[in-house]
């Protein structure tokens, strides 16, 4: 046998080995940077179609008549009269004392002008009978014929109010621009629009009235 057919050693050399570790080491080491795909499709994409695909809203429906003395106080505090309260009270402080120098000066001096402090006088009694009764009467009539037993229907929602149904039906929006206030255990929303809405806190379940009163508070203005 020539030295040309001499058997070649069955083992691979240490090169070899070295160089199949490294392949190895490679090949593990791009598995680990890139987990192994499962095949489905996916791309970023703009949220243009946002509101489209919005969860609907949970409401809290409420269905109530407002009583005569629910409307009267609805009224009261819908600034139909701006002598009220505080106001009044300084107003008919002032005119009292107007009336009662009136009236000292026109006991206590003669001239022949001296009968227009009585006049005066009288006068300033009768603004204070006017500050404090005429509203009151007006009032009065005026919630007797507002509340007509008409059914109120409303669905309060995180974001807005929706009142009314069908051509009647109109919104209000919870985003701070309208004004609120708290009187006589009822909530009472003032909107830019001149427009009011009433809610008796007694048509409110007690299981969600903390829920309820914190949605109003938060989407509008204290006034």
């Amino acid at each position: 046998m020539s030295d040309n057919d001499s058997i070649k050693p069955s083992g691979e050399s240490a090169e070899e080995k070295e160089i199949k570790e490294i392949v190895k080491e490679l090949e593990n080491a791009g598995n680990e940077d890139n987990p192994e795909w499962d095949g489905t499709e996916g791309e970023l994409v703009s949220d243009d179609d946002a509101e489209e695909y919005e969860i609907p809203e949970t409401g809290y429906k409420i269905s109530y008549v407002l009583t005569q003395e629910e409307m009267y106080q609805c009224l009261y505090h819908s600034n139909m009269f701006k002598t009220k309260g505080l106001r009044a009270v300084i107003q008919s402080i002032l005119l009292g004392i107007a009336a009662v120098i009136f009236f000292v000066i026109y006991f206590t001096t003669k001239s022949q002008y001296n009968h227009y402090n009585l006049i005066f006088g009288i006068i300033s009694l009768a603004t204070i009978v006017m500050i404090w009764i005429v509203p009151n009467m007006y009032l009065k009539s005026m919630s007797k014929i507002m509340a007509d037993g008409k059914t109120v229907e409303a669905e309060i929602y995180p974001t807005h109010i929706d009142i009314g149904r069908d051509d009647g039906k109109w919104s209000i929006e919870l985003d701070g621009k309208s004004q609120i206030q708290e009187f006589d255990n009822i909530i009472m929303i003032f909107t830019d629009h001149d427009r009011s809405f009433a809610i008796p806190e007694r048509v409110i379940e007690p299981d969600v009235y903390n829920e309820i009163r914190a949605i109003l508070l938060s989407g509008t203005d204290p006034e």
